[in-house]
């Protein structure tokens, strides 16, 4: 590692790491972007159940309905059956 650029970047992460505020706020920066990515995945999937459940009442099959909406036979056939 004798690129200047990578020893000055090191050494800035070291001194920014024992700084206990601001690594608080980069750590809670960090796992409010992961809750975020989370709840857009959970969206994601209940939005394609709730599509699910319309094409079922459409009357496309099960077949149909999993290629559809990328969810499996057997959540399809559960969301049928409630």
């Amino acid at each position: 590692m004798n690129e200047p650029a990578i020893k000055k970047a090191l050494k800035a992460e070291e001194i920014f790491l024992k700084r206990d505020k601001e690594r608080y706020l980069y750590e809670m920066r960090e796992k409010a972007l992961h809750d975020h990515v989370s709840a857009i995945s959970s969206a994601k999937e209940e939005e394609k159940r709730e599509t699910a459940i319309r094409l079922l009442a459409m009357g496309l099959s099960v077949a149909d309905v999993s290629t559809g909406t990328e969810l499996s036979i057997e959540e399809v056939e559960k969301l049928k059956q409630n």
